[in-house]
């Protein structure tokens, strides 16, 4: 008789449930409300400052030349730094076959330590480079421009 005891408080508990279900209301279906279309636009709102057009080069501030479109084709170098000048130009020295050198067109300048164009600064002169401090954005980068010639054909 100890094995039937728990089965038998089992088939109680069914049984009290059981009668606690049927003593309940049944669910009422819930009323539909009707629904409400609201159409909602998308609003923008640009702000009233002029953007950069986005399909144009990069520039330096003023929309000047860039430091990357420079290329540096001579120095006159003078011992007390003072004096000495850069020639950079927009663009650059062609070197021919047979070892003759032709400037490619494009506007040339003459800077000396101090002075700046586009989005660089004369730092230093050397006997063959020049020191540029670079602006980009809000970042300022030394670098230094060497010689660059461009070969026929191609660049070197």
């Amino acid at each position: 008789m100890i094995r039937f005891r728990p089965a038998f408080l089992v088939c109680a508990g069914v049984a009290v449930s059981a009668t606690s279900v049927e003593a309940q209301d049944p669910p009422q279906p819930p009323q539909q409300q009707e629904a409400q279309l609201v159409f909602e636009r998308e609003v923008f709102d640009y702000p009233s400052f002029t953007r950069r057009n986005p399909f144009r080069p990069l520039s330096g501030p003023g929309g000047s030349l860039r430091f990357d479109d420079l290329s540096l084709i001579g120095i006159m170098y003078a011992p007390d730094g003072a004096n000495s000048v850069a020639v950079v130009s927009t663009g650059g020295v062609t070197v021919n076959e047979d070892g003759t050198t032709a400037p490619v067109e494009g506007d040339a300048f003459y800077l000396k330590v101090g002075e700046r164009i586009g989005n660089a600064t004369i730092i230093e002169i050397r006997r063959d480079a020049v020191v540029v401090d670079v602006q980009e954005f809000d970042a300022v980068e030394r670098r230094t421009m060497n010689f660059v010639s461009r070969r026929q054909g191609g660049t070197s």
